[in-house]
């Protein structure tokens, strides 16, 4: 595994062009279809340019990143390239480490989809975090991902874990997966399902679900000023406990290996979606579905519904589509998720049981 720590030379550094980037102007690096990359689909060249813009922006800001390349395969068993982007920021005790992670990649292009929401605001998010600590003290040591392929299989977070050592594993004291941190209605943070482990490619011998990394992320939101505090989601009837969640996301192979976790996402567990409250139908907004009914909160007519209330892996998930949708709640909402996971890092009493 490639891993390197947080580069003190200055000549690393591009002058502080990027120093007053915020999420928003990673967002537009990321997602926006002519003044960025725009879709960033597994295992092709928009993918790669993604990596090497995510190593670039790093650098400029004074780390030192690298790329950990892997192979995986489609259902035809075609073989494809990609990579995860990994670096650290050294904190005053190196015997923990606290990983923070969001894939790059995305889906829905035949679509229209940028992958602006997804997961184009878990990057931006991130990188705004690391923008904002470079020069801040921080009890431990934190370890960023950037995963590859999440979209075709979560091949990048597997990847990373099944090449982590004995050791390693031993020093990461939880994870904090960013996927789709912005445009649904409300911020939510989960952990792991404790009802019923992962399956875990056959093996959950080691499979934690425990919630002290979701307890800490929702009190540092709380205890910021503002309205910024994050939400749990009720107990999903014939589902999920209150604040759990399922294993379709980049969590999935740290709960796998007995690391706590927590989730951050944009999403609403009060719509009835097409399988129950379950929060994959993300925003009551009636231009998201065929016919909502605000009396159920959820679709006027099952059988004859085809929105569903998605923004993810939909022609809307762009950034002036939302824009147009949600004025200013993409921003707020990133703004809200970096400030804290800002208060969260800086003190090891939210992450340490």
């Amino acid at each position: 595994m490639l891993v390197t720590g947080c580069s003190n030379n200055n000549d690393s550094n591009n002058g502080g062009a990027n120093a007053n980037k915020t999420a928003d102007d990673y967002l537009v690096d990321l997602a926006h279809p002519t003044k960025g990359i725009g879709a960033r689909v597994a295992g092709t060249e928009s993918e790669r340019k993604a990596e090497a813009y995510l190593l670039a922006e790093l650098k400029s800001l004074g780390y030192a990143p690298s790329a950990q390349a892997f192979t995986y395969k489609d259902r035809d068993n075609n073989e494809f390239n990609s990579s995860n982007v990994i670096f650290e920021k050294a904190g005053s005790n190196a015997d923990k480490v606290l990983v923070l992670g969001a894939h790059y990649d995305t889906t829905g292009e035949d679509l229209g989809s940028t992958g602006a929401t997804d997961n184009g605001t878990g990057v931006s998010t991130l990188l705004d975090v690391a923008k904002r600590i470079k020069d801040k003290t921080i009890p431990y040591t934190l370890r960023f991902v950037f995963f590859g392929a999440e979209e075709k299989g979560l091949h990048g977070s597997n990847y990373y874990v099944s090449q982590l050592s004995v050791d390693d594993l031993g020093r990461i004291v939880g994870m904090v997966n960013y996927d789709t941190v912005a445009g649904g209605d409300y911020l939510y943070v989960h952990s792991a399902d404790s009802a019923t482990p992962y399956d875990c490619n056959g093996d959950n011998s080691s499979y934690v679900a425990g919630e002290t990394v979701r307890k800490g992320m929702l009190d540092a939101s709380i205890a910021l000023d503002g309205d910024n505090d994050f939400l749990i989601h009720p107990s999903v009837d014939g589902g999920y406990q209150a604040g759990e969640t399922g294993d379709w996301s980049d969590h999935v192979a740290f709960a796998c290996r007995g690391i706590p976790i927590a989730y951050v996402e944009a999403t609403n567990f009060d719509i009835v979606g097409k399988y129950g409250k379950d929060g994959y139908s993300q925003t009551v907004n009636p231009q998201f579905w065929t016919c909502f009914d605000e009396a159920t909160i959820g679709a006027c007519d099952k059988d004859a519904e085809e929105k569903w209330g998605e923004i993810w892996h939909t022609g809307s998930d762009r950034i002036d589509a939302m824009e147009s949708a949600f004025p200013g709640r993409v921003s707020s909402q990133m703004e809200r998720a970096v400030k804290a996971t800002v208060e969260f890092v800086s003190f090891a009493d939210y992450y340490l049981p």
